[in-house]
């Protein structure tokens, strides 16, 4: 048990910890309580307490013996970041370690593991369907968690330090032709689901993107659209939550669009619908309640299945959209823009392939030179 004692400092409360480097040496260290000396012995004594008690389970993980639990120490880790990540990527690391990582690595102490076995996991993600970038993301995980570990001197040798990422490989897009997508705007008109498909296919939106758009967002006047703001799902206290964010993973993802119609006239007739339910998001329920990330796309899913219609994922409109933009030769640099892709490359690799006939049309091209 790490042991320390209250100082009045400057008429203020520190604390002095009795705490133990990882090579064994002994050290102190003080912390400011940041409470004056009148009338707060009771409360610093608590915060004392605290402070004591949390250094006791890190030490308890960090300290360098062979029974410390690979997992333990990954979920450790990760609660030790929360304060620097965004809710969505604490959510996906939470889950690579209390689904996949478990699964494979079991009860397996932080010292047992090695490259080959890191190898077979890297196998085992891929035989389970998961893609090269997923896999990528499990990776860049795995090498923090071991670097840490073998800073901390809790391991001598780290398995990840000459481990490649897993190879990267073109991603499997699915995407709607203009048939499919003109069927689906007439199917989906006057339901729910109207106004987040629409415009998801018409501008490509990301989910979070769609759902976090705000009347606020919207100018009739101007004739404009603001992306800005975005609704993502995270974990708090072992809760799912919404959280909203007006930032953006990329600078370019923050844009203006134009609105034109028919998208112009089904916002104006929400809106009136809705009005009297003073709603903030354009993507409301019939309470003019914030739509659920997780509920959109379960109900795009049975839609699609009760309407007779090829699945697709909710994301797979955004794929969509720049597939239709690409068949009607959209130079790839508005195709960016309209996305908010960070580089031309990101949209390069990602759809470039998606029209052959593009590939036909250099070939009637190189004809004629």
């Amino acid at each position: 048990m790490i042991t320390g004692r209250l100082v009045e400092v400057n008429n203020k409360y520190y604390a002095i910890l009795n705490l133990k480097h990882p090579d064994g040496q002994r050290l102190q260290k003080r912390f400011d309580l940041e409470l004056p000396v009148p009338n707060n012995k009771r409360r610093a004594q608590e915060k004392l307490n605290a402070l004591c008690a949390e250094y006791t389970r890190k030490q308890q993980v960090e300290q360098n013996h062979p029974n410390v639990v690979f997992i333990d120490f990954a979920l450790a880790w990760i609660e030790k970041r929360k304060p620097e990540i965004s809710p969505s990527t604490y959510r996906n690391y939470r889950h690579m370690v209390e689904h996949h990582m478990t699964n494979c690595f079991g009860d397996t102490p932080l010292r047992q593991i090695s490259f080959w076995d890191i190898e077979d996991y890297y196998s085992y993600l891929e035989f389970n369907g998961l893609s090269s970038t997923t896999a990528r993301h499990h990776h860049a995980l795995l090498k923090c968690v071991f670097h840490e570990a073998h800073r901390l001197g809790i391991i001598q040798e780290d398995p990840t330090e000459f481990l490649k990422a897993p190879k990267r490989q073109p991603p499997k897009v699915s995407y709607y032709s203009l048939q499919e997508a003109q069927q689906l705007i007439e199917e989906v008109k006057g339901t729910k689901l109207e106004v987040p498909v629409t415009l998801s296919l018409a501008y490509g939106f990301r989910r979070s993107e769609v759902l976090g758009l705000r009347w606020e967002d919207i100018d009739f006047d101007e004739n404009r659209i603001v992306v800005r703001h975005t609704v993502v799902e995270g974990i708090e206290d072992g809760r799912r939550i919404l959280v909203e964010k007006d930032t953006m993973k990329a600078r370019a993802s923050r844009r203006t669009l134009p609105l034109f119609e028919p998208i112009t006239t089904m916002l104006k007739d929400d809106w009136e619908r809705k009005k009297g339910l003073y709603p903030i998001f354009v993507c409301s329920d019939s309470k003019g309640q914030m739509m659920k990330p997780d509920v959109l796309s379960h109900d795009f899913k049975k839609f699609l299945a009760d309407h007779g219609l090829r699945h697709i994922r909710y994301q797979d409109l955004r794929h969509s959209c720049a597939s239709l933009l690409l068949a009607a030769h959209v130079p790839l640099i508005q195709v960016q823009r309209w996305l908010g892709h960070g580089s031309m490359l990101t949209t390069a690799n990602l759809y470039a392939h998606l029209d052959p006939s593009l590939v036909d049309e250099c070939g009637e091209g190189i004809k004629k030179i």
